[in-house]
């Protein structure tokens, strides 16, 4: 054994290594070697490398800014780039910054571009208690009558003091002003708390009919029957600027007031939840239940917040055989939480009542696909489901009328518009009841008017009139819309690529396969919509806006009036992922990050995610395109 001299051992603690002949201190691996002229922070090189750590590493892997002043991080640049030299935190941070107003900038322009904007609007929480507001812009893009759904974060700054209505409206509105977007303001989408539908209900300027709108203009009424008349004028007059609900919240409460009026399930549903978390937690049982059905079977963590977290873990437990399930239970100590076939036959039946609901919350949700489309299709035929399943249920019937009265009471808009519902109240003061949700449901060549034949429960002579005030309302929007004069002319008749699968919750909706005469000669609007409907019918399951790029010379005045509905989202999920990116760079280890810095992070972090999606959209219809030659 050796020993060191004092004055290594002093060295050492002042941090010079120099234990033994020729061993290198960690500064001369940090510092540039003699002669080795460094790059100045101007050169190419150095860009490049600094551009990389920022957004590769700090915004792209998350990493925290602290990693650029780590000595290892700077031996291994000095390692990779000799020349190479290291920039500080503080540049670091003013970059950040830079990026975000380089974002921003290009964030306005491509509003400009836009006649009218959709935006979810929600408050977070981070885990230091720091409330921010998020704002995110929905629109289409029209490049070449080729559209693409937009969506872009305009905001998700710090919200300090109380979140009451008045504050949230002020914010708004200045966020608004920041992007020249409150004169394109078209529908705002949040959840139902009480100070976002103050917000926006109260203290938001209220819509007023544009300049243009000339609503007592006798040719904008020239094809709508007179009895629907003054129905399409209170709806018009009311169609900008207004406040929507969120679709999977309001759906998540009907979920909750039905499980919240049956008891019956508390037994089953404590006996699963206690073995999920046993087995998360024990080491035993979880060995006990791979050799049983393998490592590769699981079952999921439930979200107490989270009614569809439940729901799959239950689906997952009633995957399994009974027997198997409770001699697995019984001979691991656990024989309390064996089930009962009476226990058995109830989880069997919720997850076929309910799997519906989750199916509908997860179509509604998407952010580069359309939406909101699938919101009234998915409302009646939820309540078609409840009708069938009232006739089938055995333990659950309880369930299934308490569903029911819940989604026809949080839902009544829709009801009242498809005169299934004959409240006195006027549609559009009731909870969905605008109008945009019947347009953009027509519109979408793969409901179009089904659901009114399939499960709207009504004489047909009523249908009839749902019907032809749907095609007014359409009527009256197209022809306020403005078709450049390239945009006429016949179908081009691309290959739509390979249809689309019908989910489940629509497996009662029927293509016709009888092809009609369509007469392509009249170029109104009345005739587009006639054909419209006659080539949907015949249309085979297409992706929306691949039809309605085919058909964008077919149906031009459709075409704008499908572009403008289509673009709003049904629900405020876009906003809440941008929540969700936030708790992930707000690591526990990270707390100490300053609330510019994280809204600067999430910001350029949002819009690299997007372009990622955007690239690999582009690059899937480019292979299919490929594959189509």
């Amino acid at each position: 054994m050796s020993f060191c001299s004092f004055t290594e051992f002093t060295n050492a603690k002042k941090g010079r290594l120099t234990f033994g002949e020729g061993q290198s201190s960690m500064e001369s691996f940090i510092v540039q070697p003699t002669g080795m002229q460094a790059y100045n922070q101007g050169h190419p090189r150095q860009k490049a490398i600094t551009e990389s750590i920022i957004n590769d590493l700090i915004i792209s892997c998350n990493l925290p800014l602290s990693l650029i002043e780590k000595p290892s991080f700077r031996h291994f640049l000095s390692v990779v780039e000799e020349k190479y030299s290291p920039v500080s935190r503080c540049t670091v941070t003013r970059r950040l910054s830079e990026l975000a107003a380089d974002k921003e900038a290009k964030i306005k322009l491509k509003l400009q571009t836009t006649d009218t904007v959709s935006v979810t609007v929600d408050i977070w929480t981070d885990r230091t208690m720091r409330g921010f507001l998020g704002i995110t812009a929905h629109f289409m893009e029209l490049d070449k009558s080729n559209p693409r759904l937009q969506s872009v974060l305009l905001s998700c700054e710090r919200f300090t003091g109380s979140h009451t209505g008045e504050r949230i409206s002020e914010t708004f509105e200045e966020v608004c002003d920041n992007f020249n977007i409150k004169n394109k303001l078209d529908y705002i989408i949040s959840d139902n708390a009480s100070n976002m539908k103050k917000a926006f209900t109260v203290c938001f300027p209220s819509a007023t009919v544009m300049e243009d709108d000339d609503l007592e203009n006798g040719d904008l009424w020239e094809d709508v029957i007179e009895d629907y008349k003054d129905d399409v004028e209170s709806i018009q007059s009311s169609c900008r600027q207004k406040r929507l609900q969120c679709f999977a919240h309001s759906l998540q409460l009907v979920v909750r007031d039905g499980l919240k009026e049956v008891k019956v399930l508390n037994s089953a549903m404590a006996k699963v939840t206690k073995f999920c978390t046993l087995l998360h937690s024990t080491c035993g049982l979880k060995e006990a239940f791979e050799a049983q059905y393998g490592a590769n079977r699981s079952i999921p963590s439930a979200v107490v917040t989270r009614w569809n977290s439940t729901l799959r873990l239950v689906e997952a437990v009633t995957d399994l055989d009974l027997q198997n399930l409770n001699t697995l239970l019984d001979t691991q100590g656990h024989k309390g939480l064996c089930l009962s076939a009476r226990e058995w036959g109830q989880l069997k039946e919720l997850v076929e009542i309910l799997a519906p609901f989750l199916q509908a919350t997860d179509l509604t949700q998407g952010e580069k696909v359309v939406t909101l489309s699938a919101a009234l299709p998915c409302v009646l035929s939820l309540n078609s489901h409840l009708i069938r399943m009232l006739n089938s249920t055995r333990h659950l019937v309880g369930l299934v009328k308490a569903l029911q009265k819940s989604l026809q009471r949080r839902f009544q808009g829709i009801f009242v518009n498809v005169r299934m519902d004959d409240s006195s109240e006027a549609a559009a003061d009731l909870p969905f009841g605008d109008v945009v949700y019947m347009m953009s449901a027509f519109l979408d060549p793969s409901f179009c008017l089904f659901w009114l034949e399939q499960d709207v429960q009504v004489p047909d002579e009523v249908k009839s009139e749902v019907k032809e005030m749907m095609i007014d309302l359409v009527l009256a929007e197209a022809r306020k819309a403005t078709v450049p004069e390239s945009s006429s002319g016949d179908d081009d008749h691309e290959d739509s690529g390979p249809p689309a699968k019908t989910p489940r919750l629509f497996s009662g909706y029927r293509k016709k396969t009888t092809k009609k005469s369509v007469d392509h000669g009249s170029s109104s609007v009345q005739a587009q919509i006639i054909r419209y409907i006659q080539v949907a019918s015949d249309e085979d399951e297409v992706d929306c806006l691949e039809f309605w790029k085919r058909q964008s010379k077919a149906f031009p005045r459709l075409y704008f009036v499908a572009m403008r509905v289509l673009a709003v989202p049904a629900t405020s999920a876009p906003v809440e992922r941008v929540f969700s990116h936030g708790g992930l760079i707000m690591r526990p280890h990270r707390a100490r990050l300053s609330a510019k810095t994280l809204s600067y992070l999430l910001f350029i972090l949002i819009i690299l995610f997007i372009l990622s999606i955007l690239f690999i959209v582009g690059i899937r219809y480019l292979v299919k395109s490929c594959l189509l030659f």
